[in-house]
């Protein structure tokens, strides 16, 4: 019996790559052939074509079951490649941007004040890249929370390596209102994020993020254009508002026009079935 089974699994094998993973597996569906061919013995069955027949159909599509195994194999085989790959070129990236840094840094006279901004910005975006590529892997796994961590992350970064070349760079006085333009950009691209992945509360969000915007916008304009700006342009901040009042009448009348599609719907089905009695109603 065993050699039978052997044979059987020699077989079937050939279809997939010869690697160990695929000989350990190989063993470990012998063993469970064994195994079960003995438990059959155990129940009386005493016909041993019959018990090879029946080890055999218990493995099913067995072909296919092959198949994803080696499909397997062969996605932890590219991980791990593309994880050694991705290490050897971080740790190479990592190493140019020191040599850079170096280089600018003897070079340029007096430039070892700012020169470290070289680093910080090699290091935001290695952590940027990685954000990015969790923002794909938990958008693939539908896993929506995690996922839209990763453009606050972005964003943050972004901002924060753009106000210290503002502010360090090119000494502009008022950089620290990239900052109020971070909340903007978070509100709207989580706003956007909630619509794409369906997000259960995102029509409550949506009025929240545009008063967030329409608020960061008043301070922002008001503090560049002055006085100018702030007494009538406080108006601005009843954006949300006016966006929470227009979206809660477009979703009354959405649903006040599938409530009428219905209604008619039954009404035509009503007046259907009345006609329908008229001509099969008797009076005896």
């Amino acid at each position: 019996m065993k050699e039978r089974f052997k044979r059987y699994l020699e077989q079937q094998f050939r279809a997939i790559r010869p690697t160990m993973a695929a000989m350990e597996y190989r063993e470990k569906m012998l063993r469970r052939l064994m195994d079960r061919a003995q438990e059959l013995r155990i129940k009386g069955m005493d016909d041993e074509d019959l018990i090879y027949d029946m080890c055999i159909d218990e493995l099913g599509d067995f072909g296919a079951t092959l198949a994803a195994f080696d499909e397997e194999e062969h996605k932890v085989a590219n991980a791990k490649r593309n994880a050694v790959l991705g290490a050897v070129c971080g740790v190479g990236a990592a190493l140019a941007l020191v040599v850079v840094y170096l280089i600018v840094s003897f070079l340029v006279p007096g430039s070892w004040g700012l020169t470290w901004l070289i680093l910080v910005g090699g290091a935001f975006a290695a952590v940027i890249a990685v954000a990015v590529v969790l923002l794909v892997k938990f958008g693939k796994n539908k896993k929506y929370i995690p996922m839209r961590l990763m453009p606050v992350v972005v964003i943050v970064l972004l901002c924060v390596y753009l106000f210290l070349l503002l502010q360090l760079v090119a000494k502009v006085d008022m950089a620290w209102l990239v900052f109020l333009a971070m909340v903007i950009m978070i509100a709207a691209f989580d706003a956007v994020l909630a619509f794409i992945t369906e997000f259960k509360f995102r029509w409550v969000e949506l009025p929240v993020a545009i008063e967030i915007v329409c608020v960061m916008l008043y301070v922002i304009l008001g503090i560049v254009l002055g006085s100018v700006f702030w007494h009538p342009g406080w108006l601005l901040c009843l954006g949300g508002v006016v966006a929470a009042i227009a979206e809660a009448i477009a979703i009354i009348a959405t649903r006040n026009s599938k409530k009428d599609k219905k209604e008619k719907s039954r009404l035509t089905d009503k007046y259907i079935k009345e006609d329908e009695s008229y001509y099969t109603m008797w009076k005896d």
